[in-house]
This record gives C-alpha cells, sequence and structure tokens, in this order.
C-alpha cells in the first residue's frame, strides 16, 4: 500500500461512515452530524463526531442534551459516551455506520437498566484534566495514611513520595515537599468531576477546603473503592482568583509488592512457595532465573562454578558491570536488585554438579531442578539421581548454532516415550570463531534463541510445579534460521 491508496482508503472509510448516517437520519451541522437514537426507552438525539485518525480511532458519540442522559461510569468527562473499551478494538467494528449505532442503542439501553454486569473498571483518572506537573507520585500501602495528612517527598528520576506529615508552620523555600491528605471516598456509584463532587463526599470535620485555601494542603489522594476493587488517584488542588478550588489530576501510582506483581500472571501466587534449583548460570540459566522470579519463584538456588566473560554479556542477563564477577553471584545480584525477591531467598553454589551427594541433595530440597548447563556429564548424573528419588529434572540446551532448542524431562512423566535423539545439521555452516582458552568453537547461538528457549523452559518448569506438565517428555523445536543472503 502506498501513500495514495493509504489516503484513498482513509477518505472511502470516512464517506462509508458519513453515508451511513444520512441512511440513518442524521444531518451534518458545525459541531458534527446529528440524529436520533431510538432504544428501549425512547429515542435520544446525538452528535456523532469524527476524529482525525478516523478510522483508526473511533467516532465520538455525546447526547445532545449532556443532562438528559445520567452520568455514570460509562461517560467521559466531555459527556461523550464510553464505547469502546481498551480490549474492543479489533477489526474496527465502528468504521460501519450501523454497526456503530447499534452499539450506541445499546449503551442507552443498558443505562436505562442500570448497567446490570457492569465492569467495575478503577479509571476514575479519566475525570480530571492532567495536571502541568509531570512528575510521577508514588505511593505504599495506603491503609495507614487514611483520613491523614501526608507530605510527599522529591526522589529520584522525578518522583515524590509518600510520607507522614503536615505543612511547617514555617515555610521555607529551600523546602520541596508537597503536602497533601488522604480521604476515603467509600464506594463511589457516580465519578466526582468538580471540586464540589469531591468536597461533597469528604468527612466535612476535616475542613478540606479551607486547608487548601490557606495552602496548607496541595495534594488530595482519594481512596475509592468499585465493587470488590479499591482504587486510588492524586490530585493537585488550589485556590483560584475566583473563589473556587481548581482539580487537576497528578500522575500517580501504587510501588507496592501487590503492583509489582500484579502482571506476573495469574499462576503466581501459588509459585511463591516452591523451591527451584538452576543449574547452570550462562546465558540460558540467567534467562530462566530471571523469567522464574518474575513470574513468581522466590525461593531459587544457583549452582555454576563459572566466571563472568567479557564475551558473554551478549547472550548474558547480566552486564559488563559484573565482568570477572561468579556467573551465579553475578545473576543473584541483578534478581535482587530488579525483583522483588530478598537476597536470603537466593542461594549460591560456586560449584560444579560432579557427585551423586550432589545432586541428590539438590533433588531433595528443591522442588524443581532445571538443568541449563548443556554438559552431557552433568545431564546423566542429574538425570540418574532422578531416577534414584523417583522425581524429575528438566533440562534445557540450544543446539545447531541455535538454530534447534530441546527441552527434555528426565525421566519422563508417567513412562512416557523419552524424546528422540537430536538431529544434528550438517548443513549448516560450521563455527568458524574460537577464542583464546577454549579448546571448543564460539557458538554463535543469537541472543533471541537464547530467550525463546528459555521461556519454553519456564513454561515447562510451571507446568511441573503446579502438577500440569505441558508434555510428559519435553519438546524440541526448531527455530528457522536467519542466513546471510550470498550474492551470486
Amino acid at each position: 500500500m502506498n501513500l495514495d491508496t493509504f489516503t484513498d482508503y482513509v477518505a472511502y472509510s470516512r464517506q462509508h461512515f458519513e453515508e451511513g448516517l444520512i441512511r440513518a437520519g442524521f444531518v451534518e451541522g458545525d459541531a458534527g452530524w446529528e440524529g436520533p437514537v431510538p432504544h428501549g426507552a425512547g429515542t435520544t438525539p446525538v452528535l456523532i463526531s469524527l476524529p482525525a485518525r478516523f478510522p483508526f480511532r473511533p467516532p465520538r458519540a455525546a447526547p445532545v442534551d449532556q443532562d438528559a442522559v445520567p452520568w455514570s461510569w460509562h461517560r467521559e468527562l466531555d459527556g461523550a459516551l464510553c464505547l469502546v473499551a481498551e480490549d474492543d478494538h479489533e477489526g474496527m467494528w465502528w468504521t460501519d455506520a450501523a454497526a456503530y449505532l447499534e452499539h450506541v442503542a445499546a449503551w442507552f439501553e443498558q443505562a436505562d437498566a442500570g448497567w446490570q454486569d457492569d465492569r467495575p473498571d478503577l479509571d476514575l483518572d479519566r475525570y480530571f484534566q492532567a495536571s502541568d506537573d509531570d512528575r510521577l507520585y508514588l505511593y505504599d500501602d495506603l491503609a495507614p495514611y487514611r483520613n491523614s495528612f501526608v507530605r510527599f517527598r522529591p526522589s529520584k528520576n522525578d518522583t515524590m513520595r509518600i510520607a507522614r506529615g503536615t505543612r511547617p508552620t514555617k515555610p521555607s523555600k529551600h523546602n520541596k515537599d508537597r503536602f497533601g491528605y488522604v480521604a476515603d471516598l467509600g464506594d463511589v456509584d457516580v465519578p466526582p468531576r468538580t471540586w464540589d463532587d469531591v468536597s461533597a463526599r469528604i468527612d466535612p470535620g476535616v475542613d478540606v477546603d479551607r486547608k487548601i485555601r490557606q495552602h496548607a494542603i496541595s495534594v488530595l489522594v482519594l481512596l475509592y473503592r468499585r465493587g470488590a476493587h479499591d482504587g486510588a488517584i492524586a490530585l493537585e488542588v488550589w485556590p483560584t482568583t475566583t473563589g473556587g478550588i481548581a482539580v487537576r489530576r497528578l500522575r500517580s501510582g501504587a510501588d507496592t509488592e501487590a503492583a509489582r506483581s500484579a502482571r506476573a500472571g495469574l499462576l503466581a501466587p501459588q509459585l511463591r512457595a516452591y523451591r527451584v534449583a538452576v543449574v547452570g548460570a550462562g546465558a540460558l540459566g540467567s534467562f530462566i532465573t530471571d523469567m522464574l522470579v518474575r513470574s513468581g519463584i522466590r525461593h531459587v538456588t544457583l549452582v555454576d562454578d563459572d566466571v563472568v566473560m567479557p564475551g558473554n554479556l551478549v547472550r548474558h542477563l547480566v552486564g559488563p558491570e559484573t565482568v570477572g564477577m561468579a556467573k551465579a553471584d553475578a545473576v543473584k545480584q541483578y534478581l535482587v536488585d530488579h525483583h522483588d525477591i530478598r537476597a536470603t531467598d537466593v542461594n549460591v553454589l560456586d560449584q560444579s554438579v560432579t557427585s551423586g551427594a550432589d545432586a541428590f541433595e539438590l533433588l531433595r530440597e528443591h522442588e524443581l531442578v532445571v538443568n541449563a548447563t548443556a554438559d552431557f556429564a552433568t545431564t546423566a548424573l542429574l538425570r540418574t539421581a532422578a531416577e534414584s528419588l523417583e522425581t524429575h529434572v528438566l533440562s534445557a540446551a540450544l543446539q545447531n548454532n541455535g538454530t534447534t532448542y530441546r527441552i527434555d524431562v528426565l525421566p519422563p512423566l508417567d513412562d512416557a516415550v523419552p524424546l528422540p535423539p537430536s538431529t544434528i545439521d550438517d548443513d549448516g555452516e560450521p563455527a568458524s570463531l574460537f577464542e583464546a582458552g577454549c579448546g571448543s568453537p564460539i557458538s554463535p547461538t543469537p541472543p533471541h534463541a537464547v530467550i525463546e528457549a528459555a521461556a519454553a523452559t519456564v513454561r515447562h518448569a510451571i507446568g511441573l510445579l503446579l502438577k500440569r506438565p505441558q508434555h510428559p517428555s519435553g519438546e524440541t523445536r526448531d527455530l528457522q534460521p536467519v542466513r546471510e543472503r550470498k550474492d551470486s
């Protein structure tokens, strides 16, 4: 599609939509297209306007008489109807006027019914204009601050962090703190949009209005509840020259363990109690460990006797500041610095697994051992130990210069047939890179293959831990190699 074709597509989409509105009885005016939308309780005149980015953005629909329709969580700050959820953009259904008007009619019918089966989104932020203050206001658990005075102190990366405190009686030009109050609004059925809406829901005994006018409060944190969910919003407040109080939304967010782990997946809470050992903290093992911790694992043992070399970095989790460190220590440091895991929950063994005693100890003290060494002797040792203890090891390796990964459940579950032996691609270009001190050639495995293999390994690991295995024997996958084009 060239630019002319793209322009024609946009123009056609707009014309097609507007022709559909005309057929539905809409008339174009200065503010947009006005027309009737019939629904179960009657007919409501609606004004529809097309944004500049149509058809890639949906049209805006609003009642001609803003107050003829009850305000609710399903209207925008400007009164427009909320018709398209963030997760409802597939297919751009709104480009067809008839389909769009059906959604508008359905909106009115849902409103008439009182929004039964409503999804309680915590989206109070969109009912206030954004502040010019672009700093990020961070708060921890707000329960201890409920209905009390607080201060926000400047922190790194242009953030402000909450703490207890009130504005000092003697102001200082050197004080960069902002002072505020945390108010609990309780259950909110209709979103507040103005200062009058907000103040009407705050305990009048606090006299927040007067404290704002005295400049004792400039930040107001509101706690609210929708259905079974708790929300919070930070507002900037100040007295205006006309005698009112202005309200703007600050950029804010929770800096709590719950907030940091909410995107880890639905299985994360179940994984917290499991203990996993990763044997081999090289490229593959480092990313396996990182993804296990991101997924919820909180008790990890890292086993490796090697150190980080400069050549390791392009495929490894850690950075150049760790060169010379033991690989296991470097990965531990990364995990503690970047994730919600305590140093005491990451055990490091600066050694190889060379004896039955080593293997038995790892298997007995962990719910799962992941072998990422790609070493035949270590793999055989761990498998034999697992068979003796009637448990299982997960072994992962990259092969054929990174064009294949292999993940084995050793021994296979339920006496399943093991994966067939790997096929070695003799047609591939031979490795030609060598490094001083190493008798074997350097593997040209690309970083993306390492990360893809690590992700697949973690998927199998979680399945084994939760007794929902992906496959009783594991899996192999051929990754399509990207080969350099050779001109003839």
